[in-house]
């Protein structure tokens, strides 16, 4: 039996995506970008929010691979009612981080991040609905796709 065909997305120039952090203690976190060009099955991108090293006030430009990039969320998967254990991405230090809601209070929920081991407490408007973008369609953590 073979394995089931994988979805080959294809992305434009211009589009906004997200891109996938590898990197130690960035990993699991996803940074909004915009394509610039494809060479291959790699894309270069422009991020929105991280600036270059080596010029600061730039935004910063690298190649990444096609399997860690993604779309950007479509509108409607955010929420602004939220409960508790309900995963969740939450915008902060520049990308979107996967956690936990673990209380409410008022418009303001804690959530929790297991790979820093923090609890933090954030503003309804800069959480979302975690999903995961899997074989071309998004993947909410009870299996429904849209």
């Amino acid at each position: 039996m073979r394995p089931p065909v994988r979805s080959r997305v294809r992305f434009q120039i211009g589009q906004k995506v997200e891109v996938c952090g590898k990197e130690e203690g960035f990993f699991g976190s996803y940074y909004e970008a915009t394509i610039v060009s494809c060479v291959g099955s790699c894309y270069l991108v422009q991020y929105k929010n991280l600036l270059s090293a080596t010029e600061p006030n730039k935004p910063l430009v690298e190649m990444v691979k096609l399997k860690d990039l993604r779309p950007i969320p479509s509108e409607d998967l955010g929420s602004h009612e939220f409960i508790v254990n309900q995963n969740v991405d939450v915008f902060d230090n520049d990308g979107w981080w996967v956690g936990k809601i673990t209380s409410k209070r008022g418009s303001r929920y804690s959530v929790y991040f297991s790979s820093t081991n923090e609890e933090i407490v954030y503003p309804s408007s800069q959480i979302r609905v975690h999903t995961d973008w899997i074989d071309g369609s998004w993947v909410y953590q009870d299996g429904n796709q849209q």
